[in-house]
């Protein structure tokens, strides 16, 4: 009995889930735990990639992102809310990726992750394409000492190259967010180069 009711309140969350996707429209105001986010088109490396993110969103100053991103190459582009406890980056690799090589590309990073955070539990791995772009995602639970850590890692292309760019924010914040930044990544595109 405990699992049949078990499985009914599963089909509701999903329910509610699948609802809640399908009602989410960026040109409007997105109230997010409590937060009130707009969202509206930004430009970035030289002006190659459109991509709708929160206004209220700002590029981290340098001395926190070197300390939140450790790495020798922390990314390119590093956008947080008013708090830094919700982040996107965005990289442009130099290598050159082929559209069929989108897919693999978010695996061999899955496979990195695993290797490196064995402890990281994923979910979600899907191809969206849009008129403008073809982005591979996945979604994971990450650890860090101040808590768990839900985040989207995806993968798309800009003048042939991997562009690679995360979302990441508290655990606790995942089932609002996740929705959301699915409709962003349906944003993404690239733009004409001027002459």
């Amino acid at each position: 009995m405990a699992f049949a009711d078990e499985a009914i309140i599963k089909r509701r969350v999903e329910a509610e889930q699948r609802k809640r996707e399908s009602n989410i429209d960026l040109t409007k105001e997105q109230i997010l735990y409590g937060e009130a986010y707009n969202f509206v088109p930004k430009q970035f490396f030289d002006d190659r990639l459109e991509f709708v993110v929160p206004r209220e969103f700002s590029p981290m100053p340098e001395e926190m992102a070197a300390e939140k991103y450790l790495t020798a190459q922390k990314p390119q582009v590093i956008l947080s809310n008013r708090d830094h406890a919700i982040d996107i980056t965005l990289n442009q690799l130099e290598d050159s990726l082929k559209l069929e090589q989108i897919p693999q590309c978010l695996q061999k990073l899955k496979n990195t992750i695993r290797d490196v955070y064995p402890a990281t539990l994923f979910y979600d791995a899907e191809l969206i394409d849009t008129d403008d772009a073809t982005i591979a995602y996945m979604d994971f639970k990450s650890f860090s000492l101040s808590g768990p850590i839900y985040n989207v890692m995806f993968v798309s292309r800009i003048s042939g190259r991997p562009l690679i760019g995360t979302f990441n924010c508290s655990f606790e914040h995942w089932e609002q967010w996740k929705p959301v930044v699915l409709e962003m990544l349906k944003t993404i595109r690239e733009l004409e180069e001027r002459p």
